[in-house]
């Protein structure tokens, strides 16, 4: 798969000026991978605008190299305005999913904005991935959130982690099994039976949403 160092902010306009018929089109007709490599050759052929648009569209799908790409257009404002904020979001996001090119990136970025806008985007990273894990039953959301919470939020929160790796394993994500039960180690006794209840109802409400939702 090709490799590259690119980055890019999404705006209304660009929306109206790309998001046309044809660009719609080529979307619907395309699978996510061949889709993918038209957003590489209007890149190679410095169509950056369009290139920004097939990649923005795909990190909204979960694309791995998609969000990478989103990343790094917005860092340089390729294609685009420059914007830290949306580069630091994607970069968290980036992370999430094991790049740890990105992970090492957020130090840099950080470095470009105020403390109290990295905290700002830090809370958009949960709210992110719970809306992944409710409405789109997206059930590595819920580790996504338990790693966000041990090792990679600015506000690190045991509790929380240790509320969405048990959400996680009761999904099925049986491998954060191991790593629930080491978080566990490090919050106190009373507070681990809280925790079930909440995680308990949490699973509970998302099963029941999507067998509801299933029914329509």
């Amino acid at each position: 798969m090709i490799k590259f160092l690119i980055f890019f902010t999404i705006n209304l306009y660009s929306l109206s000026v790309f998001g046309n018929d044809h660009e719609k089109k080529t979307q619907d007709y395309l699978n996510d991978e061949d889709y993918y490599k038209s957003g590489v050759e209007f890149y190679d052929n410095g169509e950056f605008k369009k290139s920004f648009i097939v990649f923005f569209n795909l990190s909204k799908k979960g694309n791995h190299d998609a969000i990478y790409n989103v990343s790094n257009m917005y860092f340089e404002g390729i294609g685009t305005i420059q914007n830290f904020s949306k580069s630091l979001e994607y970069t968290w996001l980036c992370s999430l999913n094991g790049n740890k090119r990105c992970l090492r990136k957020v130090e840099s970025i950080k470095d470009k904005l105020d403390e109290n806008e990295f905290i700002k985007i830090s809370k958009i990273i949960p709210e992110t991935l719970e809306n992944d894990f409710v409405n789109k039953n997206d059930k590595l959301a819920a580790f996504k959130l338990g790693y966000w919470y041990e090792k990679i939020s600015p506000e690190i929160d045991f509790e929380k982690s240790y509320l969405w790796y048990s959400v996680s394993v009761s999904a099925g994500v049986y491998r954060a099994m191991k790593i629930r039960d080491r978080v566990a180690k490090l919050i106190e006794k009373k507070k681990i039976i809280e925790i079930q209840q909440e995680a308990n109802e949490i699973y509970t409400k998302d099963a029941y949403f999507n067998v509801q939702k299933g029914e329509k």
